[in-house]
């Protein structure tokens, strides 16, 4: 009988272990502060995500916010965790990184003021124009021109400050990604901001992986893959942003290219 009881307690401690290390907390870093991805006045899209993935799996997720530098600095130390709404190849394609579904289509796009536009397409529309950067960020399609000065580089250390001085017109464009711009300036766009097409750099947005934490990609992908049929989901989507913006989570790369270089 004791023996029985000595079985009993090992197999409960056993399950009692596989759960209580299924349910430990997984870091799921955000890097990306401003909207859609980080929102001070209402539920954004990082929290939105991370409530879904402790609903749908066996998980627990902890969403922490952080700086890019930050998030450089905890990965030298060997930290772990998942990095969301990010592109491995902004990461050296790091050999400890593995990758989940794509969650949404991304777009950087050239952002003007209407009441001083760009005229023509990348790169003739810039040429001898200021454009604004934010400090540390890198801007690979238009570096070439600021090397040469063919563009004239104003630096500030926000991209708020930025947007401030388009609308001031203190600056010609500046750049700004898709899912931004069609989330925290969509009354902008009706009067005041207009944008370049095509876009002049199109990419996916993914969630990275801890090579540790890599038994969790089953069940996250099939979470994304569920997204695009959710209905709640969807409408929480549209609380957040126009439909434009609602679209970049259903677009495959053939038909982004065709919204974004129409015949």
């Amino acid at each position: 009988m004791r023996c029985v009881l000595c079985w009993l307690s090992i197999i409960f401690l056993c399950v009692s272990g596989c759960t209580t290390a299924k349910k430990s907390a997984i870091p799921v870093y955000v890097y990306h502060q401003f909207s859609p991805f980080v929102n001070d006045h209402q539920t954004d899209l990082s929290e939105l995500f991370v409530e879904y993935l402790n609903r749908h799996t066996s998980y627990h997720w902890q969403l922490v916010l952080l700086s890019r530098a930050e998030l450089n600095s905890l990965r030298a130390q060997g930290r772990q965790g998942a990095i969301l709404w990010s592109n491995p190849k902004w990461f050296g394609h790091s050999p400890d990184i593995k990758v989940s579904e794509p969650l949404l289509w991304d777009a950087d796009v050239l952002v003007y003021n209407q009441q001083q536009p760009l005229v023509g397409n990348f790169p003739s529309a810039i040429i001898h124009k200021s454009f604004c950067t934010v400090a540390g960020h890198r801007y690979l399609a238009l570096e070439p021109y600021f090397a040469d000065s063919r563009v004239k580089v104003i630096e500030q250390s926000s991209q708020d400050a930025c947007v401030q001085l388009l609308k001031s017109k203190q600056v010609d464009f500046i750049q700004l990604e898709k899912s931004n711009l069609f989330t925290e300036h969509t009354q902008a766009l009706k009067n005041d901001l207009g944008f370049i097409e095509p876009a002049i750099d199109n990419f996916q947005r993914f969630v990275l992986v801890s090579t540790s934490y890599s038994y969790v990609l089953p069940q996250l992908n099939q979470v994304i893959i569920n997204l695009h049929k959710d209905k709640q989901w969807q409408r929480e989507l549209e609380k957040i942003g126009e439909s434009r913006f609602v679209d970049l989570f259903e677009l495959n790369l053939e038909e982004l290219m065709k919204v974004e270089m129409p015949d």
